[in-house]
């Protein structure tokens, strides 16, 4: 499975390849028989993976295509969604008591997240019993792949990627200046969302200019990671378990909003100077400067048209 364009391979076969290659890997995460969890988890990965291409050639795929698409793979992790929330919980109110481990090593945290398990662990257990869950999305992934097969492009060369990339690194340009005006959660989650789209992009593109765009793959990692755990951090504090904790102990609950706030902070910090470097260039010129590479590939005979 190679999530990126190949030497002498035409743009449309790419871009079939891959999501079909993504598809393929889905089913196989949702078969296995050794962690569901894990493969749950890996599942909607693939899911954002196709919609990433599906926005990446959004200047050349019809957008009856693209919408339905979208819609599908958005639907289809919506599906698994409920069973990675609940992890998500998990590992952030884990990742606090292991920063501020001296502060929420009380037994009302313990049970607080003795709670997330044991939910957690219903909520598998009952998916992994439903007969018609896993089967119905596999069929409905194999469906899928037949469409891909047969997505139909009208682009030529770089045209293929530039209406895309433009769009993805576009928002997410302005949406950076939204969320530091409004600090939202909704705000910060959807400029989040662009970050990840565009990480995904420079991989699909990466040989293009392994070593510049290599660079750009990395920061835009880093800042979805950032902004990554300041939403999971945001969700936990939205969540009924702290209203369960307010009802066990209201100074501990108080104790862990505020814990909560003050990470939220620091990640929004962290993500500030690796931001500015991502989104230092105008639209304009990201795209110029990423077709310039598209040109220096096309001239070493390494695409086709």
């Amino acid at each position: 499975m190679n999530f990126a364009l190949m030497p002498n391979e035409y743009p449309a076969d790419a871009l079939r390849r891959i999501v079909c290659e993504q598809i393929d890997g889905a089913i196989a995460q949702l078969q296995r028989a050794d962690d569901l969890n894990e493969g749950i988890h890996e599942a909607r990965k693939h899911f954002k993976r196709v919609r990433s291409v599906a926005r990446l050639a959004r200047g050349a795929l019809p957008d009856k295509t693209y919408r339905r698409e979208n819609v599908f793979f958005r639907d289809q992790g919506r599906i698994l969604s409920p069973l990675r929330d609940n992890v998500v919980y998990i590992e952030t109110l884990d990742m606090l008591r292991k920063r501020h481990g001296n502060q929420l090593s009380g037994k009302a945290f313990i049970k607080m997240r003795r709670s997330l398990v044991d939910r957690h662990e219903m909520l598998l257990r009952t998916f992994a019993e439903d007969d018609r869950k896993i089967p119905v999305v596999i069929k409905s992934l194999r469906e899928a792949r037949l469409r891909a097969q047969d997505w139909k492009f009208t682009a030529e060369g770089f045209a293929y990627f530039a209406r895309g990339l433009r769009r993805i690194y576009s928002q997410g340009r302005s949406e950076k200046k939204v969320a530091y005006a409004q600090p939202t959660t909704e705000n910060f989650h959807a400029w989040r969302k662009r970050v990840k789209y565009l990480w995904y992009h420079l991989q699909i593109l990466q040989p293009l200019s392994p070593k510049a765009m290599k660079v750009m793959e990395r920061e835009s990692d880093l800042l979805a990671d950032r902004l990554g755990k300041e939403h999971d951090l945001a969700v936990l504090e939205e969540s009924q378990y702290i209203t369960e904790l307010q009802s066990l102990s209201e100074r501990n609950a108080d104790l862990l909003t505020a814990l909560i706030a003050r990470e939220r902070v620091r990640r929004r910090n962290a993500a500030v100077p690796v931001a500015d470097r991502m989104y230092m260039e105008k639209p304009a010129q990201f795209v110029n400067r990423i077709e310039g590479y598209w040109q220096r590939y096309q001239s070493k005979g390494l695409s086709r048209p």
